[in-house]
């Protein structure tokens, strides 16, 4: 067997014949999570599973619950030995035969999060996983072939399902227990330079004693990672992702603000954000233009005030996961004190039925996203061109000139329009007209789509 001597302990790598999974990219991946004290993973046979029974179905992967026999190992100390046996999650990737680095980043990203919140003083064992899902290796299902991560299982299920079947039980100090659990993960987690990038109540967990949990990590990025051309789809749930993602901004820790922020008004409310609408390009633009779920009760002093600056369209105007929560744990001093009371209302409390366009699970939005740029761009257009006498006085023809590029074609006036810009990326889409000009009227003959971000 292989050593790895760190810090004056010696660590013991396994063998390959027992990490190895006959695949290059999985066997690579566990032995370098072997080159550091912590975060260490390991490939285990699918036959040391037991009970494996299907839970439910996510936007990328199927999930299981599963009795692994030995458990994980213990690395402490020489030798490593299995802690004995426990009932985990798997989740299985869907068309994950032929599995690429991609695909494992997932696992990356919880090793990133141990390895850079290790480094930081005062922290310690009990932070790696009190906040955040533990991650502990990789399987294979053998008829299917698809690799299957190895997680932690929460018996409760998540924060979605939990607040319905709960919410009336819940009250308002517990809740902000709650929210401060929920800031703590997302803290340590900015705190790595982790952006989540799909951050709703589904993928909060709900471990032993309610405490809530940062999981599914799939679509994670680092702040620091450099965008690529694999980066261009869009993943998520419309009514938790920010509005600057709609307009084609990247995504920052500001984006995972704002989707806690609609994780807040769940609670407070019993319900999900835009349970009553359907999730399609419409309401891609209503968010655009600043729609947000409405306040229908009563909080605790100063917490609406810091959801809605959470959905702030301005991302710069946001606060951090570190303010939000210095300020909920003052909420929570409070409440200690003055307790809210839960009003009984029609406007809050579960709902039994959503709306049949309420799509509550990650699914790719970049089509939609593009559809709703271009139906923001024609609305626009009709706004400014109007046919009608303003544009025909000279007064404001200088501003439609200003408007519009013109060249000459087969004795044609053509004309292109800028309508929808995207600053960031000096990117826009532009509309092509094709004008006839007779006795001072205006008729647009042609009209085609050059270019959508």
């Amino acid at each position: 067997m292989g050593t790895l001597t760190a810090e004056n302990f010696t660590f013991i790598l396994p063998s390959s014949n027992e990490c190895t999974c006959e695949n290059k990219i999985i066997d690579d991946f566990i032995k370098f999570t072997h080159s550091k004290i912590n975060g260490k993973m390991e490939f285990v046979p699918y036959k040391k599973f037991k009970d494996v029974q299907f839970i439910t179905e996510g936007g990328f992967s199927k999930i299981y619950k599963a009795t692994w026999v030995d458990g994980p190992r213990t690395w402490s100390a020489p030798p490593p030995y299995s802690s004995g046996k426990m009932t985990v999650a798997l989740k299985e990737l869907s068309n994950s035969s032929n599995i690429n680095s991609k695909e494992l980043n997932e696992l990356m990203i919880f090793y990133n999060y141990v390895t850079n919140n290790k480094s930081k003083p005062g922290y310690t064992y009990h932070d790696h996983f009190h906040y955040i899902s533990k991650y502990f290796g990789i399987t294979q299902e053998p008829k299917t072939e698809n690799f299957m991560i190895i997680t932690k299982y929460c018996e409760s299920g998540d924060l979605r399902n939990h607040i319905s079947n709960e919410f009336y039980n819940i009250n308002w100090f517990r809740k902000l227990i709650k929210l401060q659990y929920i800031l703590n993960g997302l803290k340590n987690m900015h705190d790595a330079n982790i952006i989540h990038r799909d951050y709703h109540s589904g993928n909060i967990l709900v471990a032993t004693g309610e405490t809530p949990i940062i999981g599914d990590l799939g679509i994670s990025k680092s702040a620091t990672e450099p965008l690529n051309d694999d980066d261009d789809e869009i993943y998520g749930i419309i009514p938790y992702v920010a509005p600057e993602i709609f307009r084609g901004r990247k995504y920052t820790k500001a984006s995972d603000i704002y989707s806690f922020g609609m994780i807040m008004w769940e609670l407070m409310t019993g319900r999900r954000p835009f349970w009553n609408k359907a999730h399609d390009v419409e309401l891609i633009i209503e968010i655009c233009d600043d729609l947000r779920p409405p306040i229908v009760t009563n909080a605790p002093k100063g917490y609406i005030e810091l959801m809605k600056e959470c959905w702030h369209s301005d991302p710069d105007k946001r606060p951090t996961a570190n303010i939000l929560l210095l300020k909920v744990k003052t909420m929570l001093d409070n409440e200690t004190k003055n307790t809210t009371e839960i009003i009984k209302s029609p406007n809050i409390g579960p709902v039994t039925t959503n709306n049949p366009g309420a799509i509550y699970k990650s699914r790719p939005l970049s089509g939609m996203i593009k559809s709703a740029a271009s139906t923001i761009s024609l609305r626009s257009l009709n706004a400014t061109l109007e046919i009608d006498e303003r544009f025909i006085k000279k007064k404001d023809k200088r501003k439609f000139d200003d408007l519009i590029e013109d060249y000459d074609e087969n004795d044609k006036i053509i004309k292109k329009t800028k309508l929808f810009e995207d600053k960031e990326n000096n990117d826009y889409s532009t509309i092509e007209l094709e004008f006839d000009i007779d006795n001072n009227n205006l008729f647009i003959t042609e009209m085609k789509e050059i270019k959508v971000f």
